[in-house]
């Protein structure tokens, strides 16, 4: 399986109103794709932050690819 790279991104306003995105967690994770990543990692996270929704912690998420069957380990 391929393994990916998934963050939780809230962007939060410091105190001159400049945006920043914040991590809130990472996850990795090993899928078949992209978006059975996601659902994976959605699930974690709603379970770390013992939240039912992950919008309520997070604005964004973000993925990558870290490594492919193929490649040496």
């Amino acid at each position: 399986m391929t393994l990916f790279r998934v963050k939780f991104l809230k962007r939060v306003c410091n105190s001159t109103g400049h945006e920043a995105k914040i991590c809130q967690r990472v996850f990795e994770i090993h899928a078949g794709d992209q978006d059975e990543a996601i659902g994976h990692a959605k699930s974690r996270f709603t379970d770390a932050e013992a939240t039912e929704q992950w919008w309520l912690r997070a604005d964004q998420i973000e993925t990558e690819l870290v490594r492919t069957p193929g490649d040496a380990a």
